[in-house]
């Protein structure tokens, strides 16, 4: 589920249906993977790789060109 997102240029969520996204901000050409969660108010910067089954708890900001995993 994504709710009340903001998301950048060419974000790449290929299973949308996999994750949960919740009034968070994910910056342009970012790449997040099936079954993570990303909670209210955390920021993902630029260019950044959220991989599969991560999670990302409440006002959690990340800077960019990072990977998570």
């Amino acid at each position: 589920m994504i709710r009340k997102c903001k998301l950048g240029k060419n974000v790449k969520i290929p299973f949308p249906e996999l994750v949960n996204l919740y009034e968070c901000e994910i910056g342009d050409n970012s790449f997040i993977g099936p079954f993570v969660e990303i909670q209210k108010g955390s920021v993902i910067g630029r260019r950044c790789r959220i991989q599969s089954f991560s999670f990302i708890c409440e006002g959690v900001k990340i800077g960019d060109d990072v990977f998570i995993g």
